[in-house]
């Protein structure tokens, strides 16, 4: 089933710390993350809204593969993901290409390909959102575990079907 609503979701600053380095996560990292509060929150506030499909837009994908960035999601999240903003191959042609555009530029890009009839951006850092986006964006710079009700708020009702 195709989704009219796409929620764009960053990894990185948003559910594991902006200065996380991947090859230095231990195992148990994935599953703190994974398991975390803010993390469980986010899963039910998008499992609830059934018209909504998860891309990924995460640099970790070309460089640590699609499946793996899937572990650092909740299982319930997990499943509504749709596909990621980027390859998750980790061949040299594609990495040239993602280290060329950037968050910012894979996020405009996809946006352009699937054309959604809504969407929502969840990110840590306003300058990876293409400003005629930004309206459509919940900025939280202290990640998922620092946003304020306000901005589960605001989530939640750009999440929600629009008539």
């Amino acid at each position: 089933m195709a989704r009219n609503c796409i929620f764009y979701l960053a990894v990185e600053g948003v559910l594991v710390p902006r200065g996380a380095v991947f090859h230095k996560l231990l195992p148990g990292d994935v599953h703190r993350f994974r398991e975390s509060p803010h993390a469980s929150q986010l899963s039910a506030l998008v499992v609830d809204q059934e018209h909504v499909g998860v891309v990924v837009n995460s640099a970790w994908v070309s460089s640590l593969g699609f499946r793996c960035v899937l572990d650092f999601l909740p299982y319930p999240l997990r499943h509504r993901v749709i596909g990621a903003t980027v390859p998750g191959n980790r061949m040299l042609r594609c990495r040239w290409q993602t280290n060329t555009f950037g968050r910012c530029g894979w996020l405009a890009a996809d946006v352009e390909r699937r054309e959604p009839a809504q969407l929502t951006v969840l990110e840590s850092d306003a300058r990876q959102v293409p400003v005629p986006l930004r309206d459509r964006a919940v900025i939280v710079p202290g990640g998922l575990w620092a946003a304020q009700i306000g901005d589960w708020i605001r989530l939640r009702d750009m999440l929600a079907r629009r008539a």
